[in-house]
Parts: structure tokens; sequence; C-alpha cells
């Protein structure tokens, strides 16, 4: 195994993995990844590992669909479709078996598209989402650098929408001890399995490894760029700005 492929197997892969086998993927299985962040692709790459037998991802950064793509999903950009709408419709009005919510509090509002009109009425209700969510005094998060997305809950809520009638919805997606909103009654009347958590790295970094050294899956699949240590504060600043075609990015030593 060569190190960058070891690097990302050492917290990255196995979050996806995680939020995969919580969703509780078995063969043949219908799934929706929302998020195509670096964890969301991961979780691709594992719920194809799984046995998935199809899989949409909801994002909608270009870069981001695009990688998902390459991974084997069928993606859905939440400015053009509405996720909930286009993933019933493409189930033959059931909904998925397994949802993964890859996205937590960062999630944010359409922009266009016929969810815009349904997200623009919650308005109110995320901005004060956000003032429960956002880290408050000296302890703040990042020193205060870190802020939620405009719209906290959203993803939980096309999550529960999606899915059929006893599905599973997993979440690796973060969100903060002040999050108080959850589609409780929706998930209820359809006898949902809900599970979430922080990945037991150790658990599954073994079988990954496993997995890696058959040739069963390449971890590199998602990088996308590798930048000198130097280079460390730009490369963060273009991340975070979620410059085009860095969607993982390695951070290299030089000799």
């Amino acid at each position: 195994m060569t190190d960058d492929q070891a690097i990302l197997l050492s917290d990255i892969f196995p979050t996806g993995y995680f939020g995969a086998d919580m969703a509780e993927i078995k063969s043949g299985d219908t799934v929706c990844v929302f998020g195509c962040g670096p964890v969301g692709l991961f979780t691709i790459v594992s719920a194809k590992l799984l046995g998935a037998g199809r899989i949409f991802a909801v994002d909608t950064l270009p870069d981001r669909l695009s990688k998902a793509r390459e991974l084997g999903a069928e993606t859905i950009d939440f400015n053009v479709e509405h996720p909930v709408e286009k993933t019933k419709e493409l189930t033959d009005g059931i909904g998925v078996l397994r949802a993964i919510d890859a996205v937590g509090v960062d999630a944010y509002r359409p922009e266009g598209g016929p969810a815009y009109a349904e997200s623009r009425a919650m308005k109110s209700q995320f901005k004060e989402e956000q003032k429960e969510t956002q880290p408050q005094g000296s302890g703040a998060t990042w020193g205060g650098q870190w802020v939620p997305g405009d719209a906290p809950s959203q993803v939980l809520s096309w999550a529960v929408q999606a899915l059929a009638k006893a599905g599973t919805l997993s979440i690796i997606g973060v969100y903060p001890e002040t999050m108080t909103r959850f589609p409780i009654g929706i998930a209820m009347m359809k006898n949902l399995t809900v599970q979430m958590g922080n990945c037991p790295h150790r658990k599954y970094i073994p079988r990954l490894i496993d997995a890696v050294l058959k040739g069963k899956t390449d971890p590199l699949k998602v990088l996308t760029e590798i930048e000198p240590m130097i280079d460390a504060l730009s490369a963060y600043k273009a991340f975070d700005k979620r410059k085009s075609g860095w969607v993982k990015v390695e951070l290299k030593p030089g000799k």
C-alpha cells in the first residue's frame, strides 16, 4: 500500500464506510448519499463495496457531482431538481431504502430550481437553527472561524422524506448538542430506523486495508490535489472556498 492510499484510510475512508455500514446496505439496495464532499464520496465508494444496486448522490457543486458520477453514482443537483421528488421519480414513487446524511449543519439552502420556494419558506426557521448551532463564547469551535450553513436541518428533512417505508437513515454529518430539529413525526410514521454517531475508526481500518490490498477499491480515486506542506495556508483557503477541483487535498512534506 502506498503512503497516499494509507493516509486516506486513517480517517476519511473509515468515516464514509461507517455511514454506509450504519445504513444497513444490502445487495441490490437503493441508496441516496446527501453531500459529495470527501466523506460523501467515500460513502459512495463504501456503498458499492457493500453491494448497493443504485446510488443517488445529492449536491450542487459541478466538480463534486462529476466525481460522484465517476465513482458510479447517479447525481442530483439540488439547485436544478428537487432531491426528494427526483429520488421518488427514479424509484417509481417508492423512495430509497437507505439514506446517508454526510452534510450535517453545514447544509445550504437551494438558490434555484423546484426546491427553492419550499426552502425559502423555511428561512426564518433556518435562521433560528443557525443561532442554536453556532458556537458561542471562548470555547467557540476553531476560534469562532466556523459558522454553520444557512439551512442546518435541510438535509435531515430531505433524507427522511426521500426514504421508503421501513428504510434506514444513517447520519455521519456533524450536529452539535444544541441542534434540536428533527422531523420525528414523518420518521415515526414511516417506521424508519435511524442510526448516527462518530466513526469508531479502529473497527473499520483493518477491513479497508484488506479491501485495498485485494484490489477491491482504490482510495486514490477520491484524491484530487497534492500540495506541498509549505503551501498549507493557501491550500486551506482554496479548499474552504470550494475552489473547483479541490475536493480532497493532501499536503505532502518536503524531503
